[in-house]
């Protein structure tokens, strides 16, 4: 989308005085004004502009590390639970000043209706989306739908409580899947289209009605954050259901199919994220890398360079949440009690293990440009579960941003997402529905038995122990495991949690790794006859010439854990790092900085 804000012409940039970073607009030139929304070249310009408001090359591939299923060297000041109403100073409205102002005077009579309302209702679309992240920031936020005068009282107004907020949201989605013109797949998926509202719309209601049920009496501020709102969690389901139902069934969207796994890493799945251009059967909307406009990720660099970049990397209890491949919930063990090692774990297993971390068989390009087997790097990966999702197989991406592959920031495979987990929270889920979501899904994992055209009936006791101890339907369970699997690093998994209150689970998640045989002793992760990693609780061990492998020596933060019930004497490997999870967390306090100005506001709940 790089390619569409290069385009923009100096008048636009300075006529519209898109920086600012408060709720009031610069004055406005009638004449600048008429040439800019005097015809659709100038309405099409401006609205290229709300795309530098998505994600891009900085961030795509990491929208949320803050996760519990995965281990990182550091963490931040929030996830401390060290942040305070002084700290915070992200409250900024300068965005959606700018999507108001393109909405007020795009009222030229010489431009066709209905082309005014293609662009108006891109424009609602974007600033849905940019209200959105102020209802998942911080709750009750004040309504803005024009550009404020500095004496207009709005600036000085208390805050909407959610209904206000989820109301306008959806009537903005609402407009644009009526009124913006486009709708068939957009080249290269660049651009929204009429299927892009629907499925944000069933995105932010999945959100919100989730939110609302699970707040309502399982969190400590539920009725604070809720006060006054009387839009059921029910209705908001439906809502979500019905607008993933209608991109289903008349959309033209599909699931990206091919070969299940190509060895080394590679095949259906992870087609969608390391392609040079968007995958544009299932990928609805995508930032696009390219060589040629000098527009590079930095994908490699973050996961395989170790001057950049937290570490992050997959912990061993989430990697145990994937089904073995024939459907079969899968056992750490072999049949003698002894653990399996790496790559026994990797072999067998739904095919998107080995397509988001370096499974036993993963390869890529060294410098001579040969595909050479490639196991985890342990200087890098805390726990050995190394990603791999966005990551170019060639080690030449590695250290500077270079990456051209394209990052997918809205797919079809998590409408299908919305939609099952939305019956299945109103208790109208069906087989058929089941078989057209979640069974697709699988299949498309390799995955050739167990609950695919039928609703599951079975709690997996290891994944509701671990991750959800409060969720006792089968279906909810198994809709949770295939969404935490299907958009790993996707930006979704700490909006889960905080809509589902199951925050605590960044605090006590355990950060653990892959299986060794022993301390002391070189270890052979992928089985390819070459030594990996060693590890000591001696400091001062020095690497002799006899072992290829990387020294990871045990220290505060790495640990190993003998396994009393392992026959061969085993350890798992690990990460420690404290973290910290407080209720009043779900939401972000107001600053305080903003509160002095306008004393209207009220700081959000557990904040001082």
């Amino acid at each position: 989308m790089k390619k569409f804000i290069s385009i923009l012409s100096s008048f636009v940039i300075l006529g519209l005085a898109a920086a600012s970073c408060d709720l009031t607009e610069a004055p406005q030139a009638e004449a600048g004004r008429a040439i800019v929304f005097g015809d659709e070249a100038g309405l099409r310009n401006y609205t290229y502009g709300f795309y530098e408001y998505l994600p891009d090359y900085s961030n795509a591939h990491k929208i949320n590390v803050m996760q519990d299923h995965s281990a990182k060297m550091n963490i931040g000041t929030y996830e401390q639970g060290a942040y305070t109403t002084s700290t915070s100073t992200s409250w900024s409205w300068g965005s959606i000043r700018n999507v108001n102002y393109f909405i007020k005077y795009n009222t030229d009579p010489t431009v066709p209706e209905d082309i005014r309302n293609n662009y108006t209702g891109i424009a609602r679309l974007f600033r849905a989306l940019l209200y959105y992240d102020k209802l998942v920031t911080y709750g009750n936020v004040p309504w803005i739908d024009k550009p404020l005068d500095p004496t207009d009282a709005e600036l000085y107004a208390p805050q909407d409580n959610r209904d206000v907020i989820i109301t306008n949201i959806i009537k903005d989605l609402d407009f644009a899947a009526n009124n913006i013109l486009a709708t068939g797949i957009t080249p290269k998926s660049n651009t929204v289209n009429k299927w892009t509202a629907l499925a944000l719309k069933s995105r932010i209601c999945l959100f919100e009605g989730t939110f609302r049920k699970y707040h309502a009496n399982g969190s400590t501020y539920g009725a604070q954050y809720l006060d006054g709102c009387t839009i059921s969690a029910d209705e908001l389901l439906k809502a979500a259901a019905d607008a993933a139902w209608e991109v289903m069934s008349d959309g033209p969207y599909k699931l990206h199919t091919g070969k299940v796994y190509e060895a080394g890493g590679r095949g259906a799945y992870r087609d969608l994220f390391i392609s040079d251009d968007p995958v544009t059967e299932e990928v609805m909307l995508a930032y696009s890398q390219s060589k040629d406009l000098s527009v590079l990720g930095e994908a490699n660099w973050y996961y395989n360079s170790t001057s950049y970049g937290p570490h992050l990397s997959m912990t061993r209890a989430f990697a145990k949440t994937y089904l073995n491949a024939d459907g079969s919930i899968y056992n750490e063990k072999k049949g003698s009690g002894i653990y399996k090692t790496f790559a026994e774990e990797t072999y067998g297993r739904d095919a998107r293990l080995c397509q988001t971390i370096r499974g036993a068989d993963y390869s890529r390009k060294d410098n001579s440009g040969a595909y050479v087997a490639t196991a985890p790097d342990m200087s890098l990966s805390l726990t050995g579960y190394q990603y791999t999702k966005y990551v170019m197989d060639d080690v030449g991406y590695d250290n500077a941003r270079s990456n051209d592959n394209d990052v997918p920031l809205l797919r079809y495979a998590e409408v299908l997402l919305n939609y099952a987990e939305a019956k299945a929270e109103l208790g109208t889920i069906t087989d058929a529905d089941w078989a057209r979501t979640v069974g697709d899904l699988r299949r498309r994992a390799g995955i050739t038995g167990g609950d695919l055209d039928n609703l599951p009936t079975v709690v997996d006791t290891y994944l509701q122990k671990t991750f959800y101890p409060n969720v006792t339907k089968p279906v909810i369970l198994e809709v949770r495991r295939e969404r935490a699997i299907e958009l790993i690093l996707e930006g979704f998994r700490l909006n889960d949690l905080k809509r589902w209150a199951c925050g605590s689970n960044w605090e006590k998640a355990p950060w653990d790794g892959v299986y060794i045989p022993g301390l002391d002793i070189p270890v052979d992760l992928n089985g390819d006859e070459v030594y990996d990693v060693y590890v000591t609780e001696d400091e001062s061990y020095q690497k002799s010439g006899k072992y290829k492998a990387i020294t990871m020596t045990l220290n505060k933060q790495q640990k190993a854990v003998k396994l009393d019930d392992d026959p061969a004497g085993g350890y798992i490997l690990g990460y420690e790092m404290p973290r910290k999870w407080n209720d009043n967390m779900y939401i972000y306090p107001v600053p305080e900085n903003v509160i002095l100005k306008n004393p209207a506001l009220k700081q959000n709940p557990g904040w001082k």
